[in-house]
Parts: structure tokens; C-alpha cells; sequence
């Protein structure tokens, strides 16, 4: 689609990016343990604006697709 870029989130603490498996541990820690984002930011090194928009696009929380 037009328009669309990946984005890659750096984690601050070990300065790599962000794999598959920990986008995917933070889903299930967010859905199914019901960790707050704030949480999930310190443990992955990101901002809670970085892991609402993670989990927003991957669990379908977008109004649009």
C-alpha cells in the first residue's frame, strides 16, 4: 500500500531493534496478563507512546486496518 512505511523501534537499553518475539511478548503480556503499557515500556527500553502504537497495530486496534 502507498503511504505505508515499516517502522523500527530501538530498544534504549540494549540499542538493538525490536524483534518479532518481544512485539509478540508484549502482546501477550498486554492482552492476556493484563500488564499496563507503562510496564511494558520499562522492561523493552521504549517510550508508552512506542508500545501503544506496537500494540494497537498488531492487535487490530485501529479503526482503519
Amino acid at each position: 500500500m502507498a503511504g505505508r512505511i515499516a517502522h523500527t523501534y530501538i530498544r534504549k537499553d540494549t540499542k538493538r531493534p525490536l524483534t518479532d518475539e518481544d512485539i509478540y511478548h508484549m502482546l501477550m503480556l498486554h492482552k492476556y496478563q493484563r500488564v499496563s503499557l507503562s510496564k511494558i515500556a520499562t522492561r523493552f527500553g521504549l517510550s508508552v507512546t512506542q508500545v501503544r502504537n506496537i500494540i494497537g497495530r498488531r492487535s487490530g486496534g485501529s479503526c482503519c486496518g
